[in-house]
């Protein structure tokens, strides 16, 4: 656990010798339950609390395998790899590392998933498959631990166009944040017209649309075919 300590030392140090150079907050800049006037330096640590404190149970859980467990949620993917390079947490960084990776062998990358298979897996393999705005989401492992629930999903959004209803049971986008890690692929363009929203006569609303895909664009696959050559680039 050196390395992060050697790391968290320009902080505390901030503003003397050798860290001269980190910069120092004023009593203005500091935030609002800061102490001023103490006569210590203030600084910034581009890592937000929260983070921080999932990054403490992680060391503990290498410290102490046999008392605590971490578990990395999809959710604090990002935070926590851009904590464990402030960091230099070697074994944090792996972890990220690893889940995101999974990406590359996970996901149809060559050609569409077509609406009968994503049909087939649901009905005869016990797998949770869910399409939102063309994706294809795989939650079979994660459909115990819905907040809604692990019912609502199986009863109201397989085989369907489901955006309406994320739309609807979402409110914040942070549920934006799962969605890479439960993606396989895209569904077909000659099924998608094929589908049933899943309000009749409603349909997910053009803000919510567009933030979807501000948010999805950078990791979703392009597949197009060429004179019967499959081609495709990963966005």
């Amino acid at each position: 656990m050196l390395a992060p300590c050697i790391k968290l030392t320009k902080y505390v140090q901030a503003g003397r010798g050798k860290y001269k150079d980190i910069p120092t907050l004023t009593d203005d800049e500091r935030s609002e339950d800061a102490p001023t006037g103490d006569g210590c330096p203030h600084c910034r640590v581009q890592i937000d609390c929260c983070t921080f404190d999932r990054v403490l149970v992680f060391i503990a859980s290498l410290l102490f395998p046999d008392e605590q467990t971490f578990v990395l949620d999809p959710s604090e993917v990002n935070a926590m790899a851009d904590a464990a390079e402030a960091l230099g947490l070697m074994p944090l960084a792996d972890l990220c590392t690893s889940q995101t990776s999974s990406f590359d062998s996970r996901v149809r990358k060559d050609e569409h998933i077509r609406l009968a298979e994503v049909m087939k897996r649901n009905d005869e393999n016990d797998e949770l498959l869910i399409i939102l705005d063309g994706m294809v989401l795989d939650i079979t492992r994660w459909i115990d631990e819905h907040p809604g629930g692990p019912s609502i999903i199986p009863t109201q959004a397989l085989n369907i166009d489901c955006t309406v209803f994320f739309e609807m049971y979402h409110v914040s986008r942070q549920s934006f944040l799962y969605l890479k890690s439960f993606y396989i692929g895209e569904l077909a363009p000659e099924d998608i017209t094929k589908l049933r929203s899943s309000a009749e006569n409603v349909e997910a609303s053009e803000g919510f649309l567009q933030s979807l895909r501000s948010y999805t664009t950078e990791w979703r696959v392009q597949i197009r075919e060429t004179q019967g050559d499959k081609v495709h680039k990963s966005l």
